[in-house]
C-alpha cells in the first residue's frame, strides 16, 4: 500500500518559547501564553514505536503505534499499519483522519519521489544527487541502507 499524500498537519506554536504542539492547543503547556496557529509538514521521524498484541478495549490486535517527531518540532502518537521495516529515525509520512494520526513508512521509492519533487530544476537535481552521494561516501557507506 503506498504511503498517504504528504499532508499539512495543523498545530500551534508558542510565541514565547517556540514549542510546537499537535493537535492545536489554545495555550502553551509551559507558559500562560496564547498559542499561534501553525501548519506543519506531515513528514517526521520515528522517536520510538511498539506493537501491542493485547491492546485496550475498542482496538484491534495487533495495534501498531509510534511516537513521531514532525519536522516542525511537534511530537505526536500515531497509529500504523505495521512496524515491520521501521526503526528509530525512520522517515514516515503522517496522515490525519478525523483527528487520529496515522504513519506510513517512506520506502526508498517514496523518498526518491520526494527528493525529485523538492529538487526542482535539473541543475538543482544534479547538485542534490552529488551532495547525497558525497554524504553517503563520507559516512563510509557505498550502498543504500534504507535511511
Amino acid at each position: 500500500m503506498p504511503p498517504p499524500v504528504i499532508d499539512q498537519i495543523q498545530g500551534s506554536r508558542c510565541p514565547q518559547c517556540g514549542t510546537a504542539v499537535v493537535p492545536p492547543a489554545r495555550f502553551c503547556p509551559w507558559h500562560p501564553v496564547a498559542m499561534a496557529p501553525v501548519s506543519l509538514t506531515g513528514l517526521g521521524e520515528i522517536v520510538t514505536f511498539t506493537t501491542l498484541h493485547s491492546p485496550p478495549e475498542g482496538f484491534r490486535s495487533p495495534l501498531h503505534i509510534a511516537l513521531v517527531e514532525l519536522q516542525g518540532g511537534a511530537r505526536l502518537v500515531c497509529h500504523g499499519e505495521a512496524t515491520r521495516g521501521i526503526r528509530i529515525g525512520s522517515r514516515v509520512a503522517i496522515e490525519a483522519v478525523d483527528r487520529v494520526y496515522y504513519f506510513a513508512h517512506l520506502g526508498a521509492l517514496d523518498r526518491a519521489r520526494l527528493f525529485w519533487r523538492r529538487a526542482g530544476r535539473r541543475g538543482e537535481r544534479l547538485e542534490a544527487i552529488a551532495r547525497s552521494w558525497a554524504k553517503r561516501l563520507w559516512k563510509g557507506r557505498g550502498r543504500d541502507t534504507g535511511e
